[in-house]
């Protein structure tokens, strides 16, 4: 190593007293001070060698308690598996008739509309179930639509079997033949819509019903002073399926293909 390259790293290393570093700055160098002189570099390399290693030890430690930090402020999803739970389902009544005519209601969670075009509805029912063969036979059902004041005729029509009492008699509610189907409708219940079966699927346990829908009848106090159904006046009754509980509506917290603008 040629002395002007010791003066060089010299200049920027300064691991060992001033004295030492003059002496060093002789034009001749003896054996002795060319070992201190790579004693020095090697001891430096391993000083910046522990530094840059302690700096990426410490950024690493930062970024992990960063990323825990992030993690519990995420809220965690629980697996329940796949089953039927889904948030929100209907409470609906559907009205049929037996095949000595009678008439028989039945509640219904699996449904909701699934064509505009023609507008169509559908129920999914067990074919253990008094109405499966009632609809089968007809070809026709309603679905009705309670308000909250008869959640507990709602919930009765849910456990009683139409094969085993006649559960209109039984609630005091009035059956009425439909005006365009051959199925019978609650009188007292708000909204009615009488359907037409156009298709019928057998998925597995429950047979998916395809009705498309022939009219809708809403009481006149249940609407708008526009004309249109208002919701909060009709209070349908909503149905948790993992609690097993009913529910009222909530109220109005935004307008549809408005409020979304506002992003």
């Amino acid at each position: 190593m040629n002395p002007d390259t010791v003066r060089k790293i010299h200049d920027s290393v300064y691991l060992f007293p001033r004295e030492t570093r003059r002496r060093f700055a002789a034009p001749k160098l003896n054996a002795f001070a060319l070992l201190l002189v790579h004693l020095e570099l090697a001891l430096y390399a391993i000083y910046m060698i522990i530094r840059v290693s302690l700096k990426r030890d410490l950024s690493d430690a930062a970024s992990k308690s960063l990323e825990i930090k992030n993690q519990r402020r995420v809220t965690m999803k629980k697996s329940f598996g796949a089953k039927t739970l889904i948030f929100p389902t209907p409470a609906w009544c559907v009205g049929s008739f037996d095949t000595a005519g009678n008439p028989n209601i039945m509640t219904i969670a699996w449904g909701g509309i699934c064509c505009s075009q023609p507008p169509c509805v559908t129920i999914s029912l067990r074919k253990a179930t008094y109405t499966y063969g009632n609809i089968m036979e007809r070809q026709a059902y309603t679905v009705n639509v309670p308000s909250e004041k008869y959640v507990k005729e709602t919930d009765y029509f849910g456990m009683a079997s139409g094969k085993n009492v006649d559960k209109f008699k039984k609630s005091g509610l009035t059956p009425v033949k439909s005006d365009y189907v051959d199925a019978p409708y609650v009188k007292e219940f708000p909204m009615v819509l009488e359907c037409k079966v156009i298709h019928h699927y057998e998925i597995g346990l429950h047979t998916h019903f395809v009705g498309e829908i022939m009219d809708v009848k809403i009481e006149d106090e249940m609407l708008t002073d526009a004309g249109k159904p208002d919701i909060e006046k009709i209070r349908p009754i909503v149905f948790s399926p993992e609690a097993q509980k009913y529910h009222g509506i909530g109220e109005c917290i935004g307008k549809a293909f408005e409020i979304g603008k506002k992003l």
